[in-house]
């Protein structure tokens, strides 16, 4: 090759080389750009934070050395939320899910802080891996990850330190991952603290519904093989309106805590602690839990331990060293559980009865899943609560007996001898009455004597007034047969022909026969007769439909009432007995399906709450324990005393006698 092509080929070469070294040395595209720059989501794929049906987040304990796991998870099948971190515990956990997965949804990256791994305990971020991990490393982060039904992945981030003087950002990686990035996130609803994720309202009752309470100053602990038992005293309250009162106080007998109580009064230069009672009634209200274990599988709802629990040393040896005691209660071989410290017993309106049992002082669990947050560190202690139905809320309703002849129910009608007797004394009442008007009446008119003469043909027609067969029979004058008729057309029911309906009747057929009474209301209203006896038949159907006044033309119509049973004839007494039945019957049958209904409210409504409680010991603070608990010297206080001081748990428990079988409630 001569020095002219070789010249050329160099050339060539070195037009190539420039070529390939100005492509590489060329910026990338913006096509390129990392996913994790500045302004882009951590989670582009998990939008919707409903699609989360399961959430655990994972902590380090420096001090301990070990591992805290917080999980909730919501049930394919019922869609209940559970916490399987406390062996499956009820979780309200919709709201709170859906804050929570919120904070991750559509979270940006403010800034890329760095990529180096050595930095990642300085910032808080390093991955809380057991196996990676001793006592006293520090600079772990929180492990957040969201799961949905399948179990896939939507989001994972390690949650580390907050940026010094920018509030509300954090330090965050995702693991396996070394880039730790800034974003601007509220963590404060990742929260693994149980009481956030459950119904805080446990016994779910109100102060004002309760009506009674019961408390049971007693301990119980373990002395060799048996159960000893110390008795203080049982008191019973009530709620009074807005107030307590106190229905019974019994004392027992220091030296003998079978022995019968006695009887105790208040003391007269005393009143009722109320201000206690109501520190009480108010801890009922918003009585929380800092922790739950769950109880032996034999247990049931009502607390009563079987002879399979009692034969399993584990589940004996699991209520002992919470302060619980099952003990022979002699009822079918069944065991009762007495509780260390005591017992509450409260029931509300609805009927429902909450018995609290008082436990030991929490102490480190076997099942080691107490809530390292707990009460703040402070002291907790162990509860059993159950639900019950207070019989006594549901007394029998008075029924009204149902007469099954017609002499029954003559004297059902006279409830017994007083109202028997007093259709005989309205009629001798209104017999005088009658008699007075007929002495008075004539005073006014001129022609006395021809009243008197009309009083004296009425008077036998009023003293047969027993009934209307009688009447016709002792006055077969068709005159007092169409009086009875008339009375009848007024309304008046069954009537013994008295009163103003005979006067107007006999004024309006004896035309051709004037008489005294027509006299009278001649002198009275200057018409005529015929007049006369349409204008008073008219007064006399107003005044048959209106209440009974002091006018003496009113008495006929109330002794009519009186008397209308007396007057029926056989059929009709016994129809009006067949009414009376079905209507007491009804009223019988509407009391007893209320009672029922009540009863059966509250036969429901135990039954839910024990759903509940039947699984769980419950962990409560020392402190709402002093508030649900009453020594006996703080029962009565000084006339106008303020606030008694809190009263802390019983001394210890010095073994007492022997709990003998046959022992309750």
């Amino acid at each position: 090759m001569n020095e002219g092509k070789k010249t050329g080929a160099f050339w060539a070469a070195a037009a190539v080389m420039l070529a390939v070294g100005l492509f590489v040395a060329w910026p990338a595209s913006t096509e390129n750009e990392s996913p994790y720059s500045p302004g882009k989501p951590l989670f582009e794929k998990f939008k919707d934070p409903l699609t989360a049906a399961n959430l655990k987040i994972i902590t380090f304990d420096e001090e301990q050395g070990q591992l805290g796991t917080f999980e909730v998870r919501r049930d394919s099948e019922s869609g209940q939320w559970t916490i399987p971190s406390r062996k499956g515990y009820p979780a309200d956990a919709v709201e709170q899910m859906r804050d929570a997965a919120n904070a991750l949804v559509g979270l940006n990256i403010l800034d890329v802080q760095t990529e180096n791994q050595g930095d990642h305990a300085a910032l808080g971020v390093v991955e809380p891996k057991l196996e990676d991990l001793q006592v006293g490393d520090t600079g772990v982060g929180r492990l957040v990850t969201f799961k949905d039904e399948s179990q896939q992945t939507l989001a994972s981030l390690i949650i580390g330190n907050p940026v010094k003087n920018e509030d509300g950002k954090i330090y965050v990686r995702k693991p396996g991952q070394d880039p730790v990035y800034v974003v601007k996130m509220d963590d404060t609803v990742l929260s693994t603290k149980f009481q956030d994720w459950i119904e805080d309202d446990l016994l779910q009752m109100s102060s004002i519904d309760i009506k009674e309470a019961v408390v049971k100053d007693y301990s119980a602990s373990i002395s060799g093989r048996s159960v000893a038992l110390e008795r203080s005293y049982t008191a019973k309250f009530a709620m009074d309106g807005a107030d307590w009162a106190l229905n019974e106080l019994l004392e027992y007998n220091s030296e003998n805590a079978m022995a019968e109580p006695k009887v105790v009064e208040m003391p007269a230069d005393k009143e009722l602690n109320k201000d206690k009672l109501n520190e009480m009634k108010n801890a009922l209200d918003d009585l929380k839990i800092v922790d739950v274990v769950r109880k032996p599988e034999g247990m049931s709802a009502n607390l009563r331990a079987d002879k399979d629990l009692i034969s399993d040393n584990e589940a004996v040896q699991s209520l002992y060293t919470r302060g619980f005691f099952p003990v022979g209660s002699g009822a079918e071989g069944e065991f009762e559980v007495l509780s260390a410290n005591g017992e509450l017993n409260v029931t509300v309106d609805q009927g429902v009865e909450y018995v609290l049992r008082f436990g030991d002082v929490q102490g480190l669990s076997e099942e080691g899943d107490s809530d390292e947050e707990g009460d703040a560190g402070g002291v907790n202690r162990y509860l059993l609560v159950t639900a019950r139905v207070n019989e006594d809320q549901f007394p029998a309703p008075n029924l009204q007996p149902v007469p099954q002849t017609i002499d029954e129910l003559s004297a059902m009608l006279g409830v017994g001898k007083e109202e028997a007797e007093a259709p005989a004394d309205t009629e001798a009442e209104m017999k005088e009455e009658a008699t007075e008007e007929t002495t008075e009446e004539p005073a006014k008119p001129e022609s006395t004597e021809a009243a008197e003469e009309e009083m004296k043909e009425t008077e036998p027609a009023e003293s047969d007034d027993a009934s209307a067969e009688t009447t016709e029979e002792a006055e077969p004058a068709t005159e007092e047969v169409e009086v009875t008729e008339e009375v009848e057309v007024t309304g008046e029911g069954e009537a013994s022909g008295e009163g103003q309906g005979a006067i107007t009747q006999d004024e309006d057929e004896s035309t051709d026969e004037p008489s005294g009474e027509a006299e009278v209301q001649d002198d009275e209203s200057k018409e005529t007769p015929a007049e006369e006896a349409d204008d008073e038949a008219a007064a006399d159907e107003e005044m048959a439909l209106q209440p009974a006044g002091e006018d003496a033309t009113e008495a006929p119509a109330e002794e009519d009432d009186e008397l209308t049973f007396d007057e029926l004839t056989e059929e009709e007494k016994q129809e009006r007995l067949e009414a009376e039945q079905e209507k007491i019957l009804k009223a019988n049958t509407r009391l007893l399906d209320e009672r029922k209904d009540r009863l059966n409210a509250a036969k429901r409504r135990v039954a839910d709450l024990n759903a509940r409680f039947a699984d769980w010991y419950y962990i409560i603070p020392e402190a709402t324990y002093r508030q649900l608990r009453i020594n006996r010297d703080e029962l009565f206080v000084e006339p106008g005393a303020n606030d008694a001081a809190p009263a802390g748990p019983p001394g210890g428990m010095p073994p007492g006698m022997q709990l003998p079988a046959g022992f309750g409630n």
